[in-house]
């Protein structure tokens, strides 16, 4: 005879003891898979011999989910932005009591983050961290943000050092002919010279594929989508193709050759063997490759030119005559994250195409592009084949006669985080109260009397109401909505900043569908009719 299956709820009772649990979430992360030290693998079977070991000393523990994030760099990215803990953080707080990583740098190395989670942490129901291999960090103690505040300050010092070690190197061999790491451009490969020390020389095969590609172009026959498609069509490995990543060898994905590919490989100046430098562009945030030049105003060569200085005017002559196009930044999209593709649930994100007129003027072309990373065809670098580019006026236009039609008189409802309240210590009071009185209205008792049952039966009746009511009452901490006191309608009409209108419907979970033909307006389930 087989026993009766359990309910996760009756599962939980047993392993706690009919106690509330300490629902425990497991995060993991790694920058790269072939760490072995500390794969993901391996922090999750530690972090489950952890919970069970805490289970054994009698504590409530019980694991609720698992957060893994790959290729993820915790000083670049906090634990908001990335994919699968950024999503527990935002959309399932109410679900988990504690946060437990393997070590304090799989999880966070900046202080200015771990005092933003713990700002976070005391707003959601004062949830709690600990650390498997770190006995100390363990902030359900009363000194939790000493221990946390120490241990993250570690954490980045640690990862400045790291750092400043690398980028000495890189200093010191900033003006030598030596290579000082990395994937070289396009047509170069890396040997290793007398004492063991990295150059640069031309891959001949690669070379080849060069001179194919720019004599085609000048020749007037082909564009640079048509080699693109051709050399896709051949089997070439593209230049990231030739060292792809484990994450790409894995996926079974490959990389393509495209034009803009192209272009951009053609305008670089490492084609003529000089050793280049990422630069922030004056008055911009994104940077630059340039050649690098020496405290004496030269620059230095690092291999062989592949073109003559004749050949190299030539093309550069004519790659300036062509269309280029260039991605605005993320900031000016308007709506981003909201405005979304209806094939593959990509963002959307305003590009901007310039065109130069023979005046020396540029006209732009400013288009909605969905910027899915899967690859759909060989050209493409913007991945989702079915979707189509949108003029911002007609797709904005649109977006807000489908807003302004469905929801524009609905108020605007914000959700925020509500603690849940502890009302069982209550209704065991009432339940206790309850008993006396009625145990006192037997008689020889103080309320067994004719004068004194009325008022027993009205201390009763009080009780009775504030236990149904506190029985309906949720328990757990849970999100909620709150009116704005206005209309969708308003907001749009009175709002003068974009960014925070579209802020404000990402709170809200608001996405504007695209399709070839259609649109749709996705509301939460919540605010819907």
């Amino acid at each position: 005879m087989t026993a009766p299956e359990l309910s996760v709820s009756e599962m939980q009772q047993s392993v706690t003891g009919g106690r509330n649990p300490v629902r425990v979430l497991v995060v993991l992360r790694i920058s790269c898979l072939t760490d072995e030290s500390t794969s993901l693998e391996r922090q999750l079977a530690d972090a489950r011999k952890y919970v069970a070991k805490k289970v054994a000393q009698g504590l409530p523990w019980v694991e609720v989910g698992v957060a893994r994030d790959v290729h993820v760099s915790a000083t670049k990215q906090n634990p908001f932005e990335r994919a699968e803990l950024g999503h527990w953080l935002k959309e399932r707080a109410p679900e988990f009591d504690l946060i437990l990583f393997w070590k304090l740098d799989r999880f966070i190395r900046k202080v200015m983050d771990m005092q933003d989670m713990l700002r976070w942490a005391e707003d959601h129901g004062c949830k709690s961290f600990a650390s498997v291999t770190e006995p100390i960090f363990d902030t359900t103690g009363a000194l939790r943000h000493v221990v946390i505040s120490l241990f993250s300050a570690l954490a980045e010092m640690e990862s400045r050092n790291t750092a400043t070690r690398v980028k000495s190197f890189r200093e010191s061999a900033r003006e030598q002919q030596r290579w000082p790491g990395g994937m070289p451009a396009y047509g170069y490969e890396v040997f290793k010279g007398e004492g063991g020390a990295a150059y640069l020389r031309q891959n001949p095969h690669q070379v080849n594929v060069l001179r194919e590609i720019v004599n085609r172009l000048l020749a007037g026959n082909d564009t640079a989508a048509t080699i693109a498609d051709d050399l896709n069509a051949r089997g070439e490995p593209t230049p990231r193709g030739a060292r792809p990543s484990k994450r790409i060898q894995e996926s079974g994905r490959a990389y393509k050759w495209t034009a803009a590919g192209i272009r951009k490989m053609l305008k670089s100046e490492a084609l003529m063997g000089w050793k280049m430098e990422s630069r922030q562009k004056p008055g911009k945030k994104y940077y630059e490759t340039v050649p690098v030049i020496t405290s004496d105003g030269r620059r230095v060569r690092t291999a062989e030119s592949v073109f003559t200085d004749a050949e190299w005017k030539k093309l550069q002559d004519y790659l300036n005559e062509r269309t280029f196009a260039v991605s605005s930044p993320t900031n000016v999209t308007p709506f981003l994250d909201v405005v979304r593709c209806g094939y593959c649930k990509g963002k959307m994100r305003l590009h901007v195409s310039r065109k130069e007129r023979k005046d020396g003027s540029r006209a732009e072309y400013p288009k909605y592009r969905c910027v899915s990373p899967r690859m759909a065809d060989g050209r493409t670098r913007y991945g989702c084949a079915e979707q189509i580019p949108w003029e911002p006026g007609r797709l904005l236009a649109a977006f807000e006669h489908h807003l302004m039609g469905q929801f524009g008189d609905r108020d605007v409802e914000e959700r925020i985080y509500v603690v849940g309240e502890d009302i069982e210590g209550r209704m065991a009071e009432i339940q206790e109260l309850a008993s006396r009185i009625m145990a006192d209205m037997e008689p020889g008792r103080r309320y067994s009397t004719a004068l004194m049952q009325p008022q027993a039966e009205k201390m009763l009746d009080k009780l009775n109401i504030e236990y149904e009511a506190l029985r309906q009452m949720p328990t757990g901490d849970r999100w909620e909505y709150r009116s704005l006191g206005r209309t969708w309608r308003q907001h749009w009409d009175e709002s003068a900043n974009v960014a925070d209108l579209g802020a404000l419907m990402r709170r809200n979970g608001v996405q504007f569908l695209c399709y070839k033909d259609s649109f749709e307006l996705v509301f939460p389930e919540r605010l819907t009719l």
